[in-house]
Protein backbone atom coordinates (compact mmCIF):
# COMPACT_ATOMS: atom_id res chain seq x y z
CA UNK A 1 0.00 0.00 0.00
CA UNK A 2 3.05 2.76 0.46
CA UNK A 3 4.21 1.94 -3.03
CA UNK A 4 1.31 4.15 -4.62
CA UNK A 5 1.69 6.56 -1.90
CA UNK A 6 5.00 7.69 -3.04
CA UNK A 7 3.89 7.44 -6.08
CA UNK A 8 1.83 10.03 -5.82
CA UNK A 9 3.58 12.04 -3.87
CA UNK A 10 6.74 12.03 -6.32
CA UNK A 11 4.04 12.63 -8.88
CA UNK A 12 2.59 15.73 -6.83
CA UNK A 13 6.84 16.77 -6.65
CA UNK A 14 6.85 16.24 -10.11
CA UNK A 15 4.14 18.69 -10.93
CA UNK A 16 5.30 21.17 -8.29
CA UNK A 17 8.74 21.38 -9.82
CA UNK A 18 7.42 21.78 -13.07
CA UNK A 19 5.18 24.43 -11.60
CA UNK A 20 7.89 26.29 -10.74
CA UNK A 21 9.98 25.53 -13.79
CA UNK A 22 7.31 27.33 -15.84
CA UNK A 23 7.10 30.24 -13.82
CA UNK A 24 10.60 30.85 -13.45
CA UNK A 25 10.81 31.02 -17.46
CA UNK A 26 7.83 33.18 -17.76
CA UNK A 27 8.60 36.07 -19.66
CA UNK A 28 9.59 39.20 -18.59
CA UNK A 29 7.58 41.94 -18.56
CA UNK A 30 4.50 39.32 -18.10
CA UNK A 31 2.14 42.78 -17.76
CA UNK A 32 2.54 46.43 -17.72
CA UNK A 33 5.46 47.68 -16.10
CA UNK A 34 5.95 51.05 -13.04
CA UNK A 35 8.23 53.33 -13.63
CA UNK A 36 8.23 55.21 -10.08
CA UNK A 37 9.78 58.91 -10.48
CA UNK A 38 10.59 61.06 -7.23
CA UNK A 39 9.79 64.23 -8.55
CA UNK A 40 7.40 66.48 -10.21
CA UNK A 41 6.72 66.06 -14.20
CA UNK A 42 9.13 68.13 -16.59
CA UNK A 43 12.23 67.99 -14.22
CA UNK A 44 15.59 66.35 -15.24
CA UNK A 45 14.86 62.86 -13.66
CA UNK A 46 11.06 62.86 -14.92
CA UNK A 47 12.58 63.31 -18.45
CA UNK A 48 15.14 60.49 -18.06
CA UNK A 49 12.19 58.46 -16.96
CA UNK A 50 10.42 59.06 -19.92
CA UNK A 51 12.70 58.57 -22.50
CA UNK A 52 13.41 54.98 -20.16
CA UNK A 53 10.01 54.01 -20.48
CA UNK A 54 8.98 54.64 -24.20
CA UNK A 55 12.40 52.91 -25.40
CA UNK A 56 11.60 50.24 -22.83
CA UNK A 57 8.60 49.79 -24.39
CA UNK A 58 9.61 49.66 -28.14
CA UNK A 59 12.39 47.02 -27.04
CA UNK A 60 10.42 44.65 -24.29
CA UNK A 61 6.87 44.92 -25.93
CA UNK A 62 5.05 45.99 -22.81
CA UNK A 63 4.03 48.87 -21.40
CA UNK A 64 6.22 50.81 -19.17
CA UNK A 65 4.64 53.48 -17.44
CA UNK A 66 5.73 56.71 -15.61
CA UNK A 67 4.16 57.32 -12.11
CA UNK A 68 5.11 60.51 -10.58
CA UNK A 69 5.19 60.52 -6.50
CA UNK A 70 6.38 63.09 -5.42
CA UNK A 71 6.89 64.90 -1.92
CA UNK A 72 9.07 64.11 1.19
CA UNK A 73 12.19 64.94 -0.69
CA UNK A 74 11.49 61.75 -2.78
CA UNK A 75 11.03 59.44 -0.28
CA UNK A 76 7.46 58.75 -0.87
CA UNK A 77 8.85 56.85 -3.73
CA UNK A 78 11.82 55.52 -2.68
CA UNK A 79 9.50 53.55 0.38
CA UNK A 80 7.19 52.38 -2.65
CA UNK A 81 9.58 50.78 -4.47
CA UNK A 82 11.17 49.24 -1.21
CA UNK A 83 7.79 47.80 -0.94
CA UNK A 84 7.24 46.53 -3.97
CA UNK A 85 7.57 42.79 -4.77
CA UNK A 86 10.60 42.06 -5.97
CA UNK A 87 9.50 41.10 -9.53
CA UNK A 88 10.55 43.61 -11.96
CA UNK A 89 7.20 44.84 -12.28
CA UNK A 90 8.04 48.24 -10.46
CA UNK A 91 10.95 49.79 -10.90
CA UNK A 92 12.52 53.15 -9.37
CA UNK A 93 14.58 56.27 -11.36
CA UNK A 94 16.44 58.08 -8.79
CA UNK A 95 19.21 60.56 -8.95
CA UNK A 96 22.18 62.10 -6.84
CA UNK A 97 19.63 63.59 -4.26
CA UNK A 98 19.04 59.53 -3.21
CA UNK A 99 22.70 59.81 -1.66
CA UNK A 100 22.31 62.58 0.38
CA UNK A 101 18.78 61.42 2.12
CA UNK A 102 20.66 59.28 4.45
CA UNK A 103 22.88 61.95 6.09
CA UNK A 104 20.00 64.16 6.11
CA UNK A 105 17.35 62.77 7.82
CA UNK A 106 17.12 61.28 11.00
CA UNK A 107 15.69 57.85 9.90
CA UNK A 108 14.43 56.59 6.66
CA UNK A 109 11.62 54.14 6.22
CA UNK A 110 13.83 52.10 4.08
CA UNK A 111 17.87 50.87 3.84
CA UNK A 112 19.31 52.89 1.54
CA UNK A 113 21.46 50.28 0.41
CA UNK A 114 19.45 46.68 1.37
CA UNK A 115 15.59 47.40 0.38
CA UNK A 116 16.73 48.16 -3.24
CA UNK A 117 18.65 46.22 -6.00
CA UNK A 118 20.97 48.57 -8.29
CA UNK A 119 20.31 48.09 -12.26
CA UNK A 120 22.51 50.24 -13.54
CA UNK A 121 23.70 54.36 -13.23
CA UNK A 122 22.45 55.35 -16.57
CA UNK A 123 23.96 59.08 -16.99
CA UNK A 124 25.56 62.02 -15.62
CA UNK A 125 26.67 65.48 -15.82
CA UNK A 126 28.90 68.10 -14.47
CA UNK A 127 28.58 70.98 -12.69
CA UNK A 128 30.16 74.06 -13.12
CA UNK A 129 30.90 76.91 -10.24
CA UNK A 130 29.91 80.72 -11.77
CA UNK A 131 29.97 83.76 -10.52
CA UNK A 132 27.74 86.91 -11.06
CA UNK A 133 29.68 89.37 -13.01
CA UNK A 134 30.23 92.03 -10.40
CA UNK A 135 32.28 89.36 -8.30
CA UNK A 136 35.00 90.72 -10.14
CA UNK A 137 37.74 88.08 -10.29
CA UNK A 138 38.78 85.67 -12.42
CA UNK A 139 40.27 82.43 -12.64
CA UNK A 140 39.24 80.43 -9.93
CA UNK A 141 42.62 80.60 -7.82
CA UNK A 142 41.84 84.53 -7.47
CA UNK A 143 38.59 84.06 -5.84
CA UNK A 144 39.51 81.30 -3.48
CA UNK A 145 42.55 84.33 -2.90
CA UNK A 146 39.36 86.90 -2.65
CA UNK A 147 37.92 84.48 -0.24
CA UNK A 148 40.66 83.69 2.12
CA UNK A 149 41.35 87.80 2.61
CA UNK A 150 37.41 88.10 3.17
CA UNK A 151 36.09 85.22 5.03
CA UNK A 152 32.22 85.35 5.14
CA UNK A 153 32.65 88.09 2.58
CA UNK A 154 31.54 86.34 -0.39
CA UNK A 155 28.42 83.91 -0.55
CA UNK A 156 26.52 81.52 -2.54
CA UNK A 157 23.29 80.12 -2.65
CA UNK A 158 20.95 77.30 -2.79
CA UNK A 159 17.51 76.31 -3.06
CA UNK A 160 17.11 75.69 0.71
CA UNK A 161 19.51 73.81 3.39
CA UNK A 162 20.34 70.38 2.62
CA UNK A 163 19.70 70.80 -1.58
CA UNK A 164 21.72 69.87 -3.97
CA UNK A 165 23.54 73.34 -4.22
CA UNK A 166 23.68 73.72 -0.28
CA UNK A 167 26.01 70.71 -0.47
CA UNK A 168 28.15 71.45 -3.36
CA UNK A 169 28.84 74.89 -1.48
CA UNK A 170 29.97 73.13 1.47
CA UNK A 171 31.83 70.82 -0.34
CA UNK A 172 33.68 73.54 -1.90
CA UNK A 173 34.58 75.35 1.03
CA UNK A 174 36.14 72.42 2.32
CA UNK A 175 38.17 71.76 -1.20
CA UNK A 176 38.87 75.14 -1.24
CA UNK A 177 39.71 75.72 2.28
CA UNK A 178 37.73 79.04 2.24
CA UNK A 179 34.68 80.79 4.29
CA UNK A 180 31.56 81.21 2.36
CA UNK A 181 28.04 82.50 3.63
CA UNK A 182 25.33 80.37 2.90
CA UNK A 183 21.75 81.85 1.62
CA UNK A 184 19.35 79.26 1.26
CA UNK A 185 16.00 80.26 -1.04
CA UNK A 186 12.39 78.56 -1.58
CA UNK A 187 13.72 76.87 -4.48
CA UNK A 188 16.11 76.76 -7.29
CA UNK A 189 13.67 79.45 -9.28
CA UNK A 190 14.63 82.08 -6.76
CA UNK A 191 18.54 81.27 -6.45
CA UNK A 192 18.73 81.85 -9.74
CA UNK A 193 16.79 84.71 -9.85
CA UNK A 194 19.26 86.27 -7.06
CA UNK A 195 22.44 85.41 -8.47
CA UNK A 196 21.71 87.17 -11.87
CA UNK A 197 20.31 90.07 -9.65
CA UNK A 198 23.86 89.91 -8.10
CA UNK A 199 22.46 90.04 -4.67
CA UNK A 200 24.57 86.08 -4.11
CA UNK A 201 28.05 85.90 -5.26
CA UNK A 202 28.52 82.38 -6.83
CA UNK A 203 26.72 79.06 -7.40
CA UNK A 204 27.88 75.60 -8.61
CA UNK A 205 24.71 74.40 -10.48
CA UNK A 206 24.42 71.83 -13.50
CA UNK A 207 25.22 73.86 -17.17
CA UNK A 208 21.59 72.80 -18.53
CA UNK A 209 20.96 74.94 -21.62
CA UNK A 210 19.53 78.08 -19.58
CA UNK A 211 22.96 77.74 -17.92
CA UNK A 212 25.33 77.44 -20.88
CA UNK A 213 22.96 80.17 -22.46
CA UNK A 214 23.43 82.80 -19.37
CA UNK A 215 27.46 81.76 -19.59
CA UNK A 216 27.89 82.38 -23.47
CA UNK A 217 25.90 86.30 -23.06
CA UNK A 218 28.01 86.57 -20.34
CA UNK A 219 25.08 87.08 -17.75
CA UNK A 220 27.16 84.94 -15.57
CA UNK A 221 30.90 84.18 -15.47
CA UNK A 222 31.95 80.39 -15.24
CA UNK A 223 34.89 79.65 -13.57
CA UNK A 224 35.52 75.67 -13.51
CA UNK A 225 33.56 72.18 -14.44
CA UNK A 226 33.47 69.69 -11.64
CA UNK A 227 34.93 67.16 -13.18
CA UNK A 228 38.23 65.39 -12.51
CA UNK A 229 40.93 66.27 -15.52
CA UNK A 230 38.69 66.53 -18.65
CA UNK A 231 36.85 70.01 -19.74
CA UNK A 232 33.52 69.92 -20.72
CA UNK A 233 32.68 69.89 -24.73
CA UNK A 234 29.96 72.77 -24.39
CA UNK A 235 32.27 74.81 -22.22
CA UNK A 236 35.41 74.02 -23.90
CA UNK A 237 37.28 77.43 -22.33
CA UNK A 238 36.52 76.63 -18.86
CA UNK A 239 39.08 74.83 -16.72
CA UNK A 240 38.12 71.41 -14.42
CA UNK A 241 38.51 71.98 -10.82
CA UNK A 242 41.64 69.70 -11.11
CA UNK A 243 43.10 72.17 -13.47
CA UNK A 244 42.26 75.04 -11.04
CA UNK A 245 44.33 73.15 -8.68
CA UNK A 246 40.92 71.97 -6.20
CA UNK A 247 40.68 68.32 -5.66
CA UNK A 248 38.06 66.18 -4.42
CA UNK A 249 35.95 68.27 -6.06
CA UNK A 250 34.80 65.96 -8.78
CA UNK A 251 30.54 66.44 -8.60
CA UNK A 252 27.93 64.68 -11.07
CA UNK A 253 24.09 64.87 -11.00
CA UNK A 254 23.25 61.46 -11.92
CA UNK A 255 20.32 59.50 -12.81
CA UNK A 256 20.08 55.19 -11.86
CA UNK A 257 17.63 53.09 -12.18
CA UNK A 258 16.91 50.75 -9.17
CA UNK A 259 14.50 47.84 -8.52
CA UNK A 260 13.18 46.42 -4.87
CA UNK A 261 15.62 44.23 -3.37
CA UNK A 262 15.78 40.50 -4.06
CA UNK A 263 15.42 41.03 -7.71
CA UNK A 264 15.72 37.49 -9.53
CA UNK A 265 19.35 37.51 -11.25
CA UNK A 266 17.95 36.64 -14.53
CA UNK A 267 15.35 39.74 -14.40
CA UNK A 268 18.50 42.09 -13.15
CA UNK A 269 20.86 40.97 -16.01
CA UNK A 270 17.53 41.23 -18.58
CA UNK A 271 16.82 44.85 -17.54
CA UNK A 272 20.68 45.94 -17.24
CA UNK A 273 20.98 44.68 -20.56
CA UNK A 274 17.99 46.68 -21.92
CA UNK A 275 19.66 49.67 -20.54
CA UNK A 276 23.12 49.22 -22.41
CA UNK A 277 20.59 48.70 -25.89
CA UNK A 278 18.55 51.90 -24.72
CA UNK A 279 21.83 53.92 -24.67
CA UNK A 280 22.88 52.52 -28.29
CA UNK A 281 19.57 54.10 -29.68
CA UNK A 282 20.99 57.57 -31.66
CA UNK A 283 17.56 59.57 -30.68
CA UNK A 284 18.58 58.70 -27.35
CA UNK A 285 22.23 59.68 -27.59
CA UNK A 286 21.17 62.82 -29.04
CA UNK A 287 18.30 63.78 -26.53
CA UNK A 288 21.15 63.33 -23.86
CA UNK A 289 24.14 64.17 -24.96
CA UNK A 290 23.26 67.56 -25.93
CA UNK A 291 22.67 68.21 -22.18
CA UNK A 292 26.22 67.44 -22.13
CA UNK A 293 25.06 64.23 -20.43
CA UNK A 294 27.66 61.50 -20.24
CA UNK A 295 26.05 57.87 -21.13
CA UNK A 296 27.18 55.26 -18.52
CA UNK A 297 25.17 52.23 -18.90
CA UNK A 298 27.14 50.68 -15.81
CA UNK A 299 27.15 47.15 -14.50
CA UNK A 300 24.97 46.24 -11.44
CA UNK A 301 28.02 45.78 -9.25
CA UNK A 302 29.77 49.02 -10.28
CA UNK A 303 26.33 51.20 -10.05
CA UNK A 304 26.05 50.24 -6.03
CA UNK A 305 29.66 50.59 -5.13
CA UNK A 306 29.13 54.32 -6.39
CA UNK A 307 25.88 54.40 -4.58
CA UNK A 308 27.95 52.93 -1.18
CA UNK A 309 30.63 56.09 -2.60
CA UNK A 310 28.37 58.82 -3.18
CA UNK A 311 26.54 58.31 0.68
CA UNK A 312 29.49 58.16 2.13
CA UNK A 313 30.64 61.00 0.92
CA UNK A 314 27.86 63.28 0.88
CA UNK A 315 27.64 62.05 4.89
CA UNK A 316 30.56 62.95 5.48
CA UNK A 317 30.02 66.84 4.05
CA UNK A 318 26.92 67.05 5.82
CA UNK A 319 28.26 66.21 9.01
CA UNK A 320 31.21 68.74 8.48
CA UNK A 321 29.45 71.87 8.00
CA UNK A 322 26.32 70.93 10.69
CA UNK A 323 23.74 70.58 8.23
CA UNK A 324 20.35 69.60 9.96
CA UNK A 325 16.70 68.84 7.70
CA UNK A 326 15.19 67.34 10.76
Amino acid sequence: MREPVFRIAGLLLGFVALACGALAAAPYPARPVRVVAPFAPGGGTDIVARVLAQQFAEQLGKSFIVDNRTGASGMIAYDIVAKAAADGHTLLITNSAFASLPGLMKSLPYDPMKSFTPVSEILRAPNVLVLHPSTNVNPVKDFIAAARANPGKFNYGSGGAGSALHLYGELFKIAAKVDLTHVPYKGGGDNMTALLGGQIHMNITQYQANVIALIKSGKLRALAVTTDGKRSPALPDVPSMSEAGINGMSIYSWAGLLAPAGLPQTILARLNGEVTKMLAVAAVRERFVAQDAELIGSPPEAFEQMLAKEIRRWGEVIRAAGIAVN
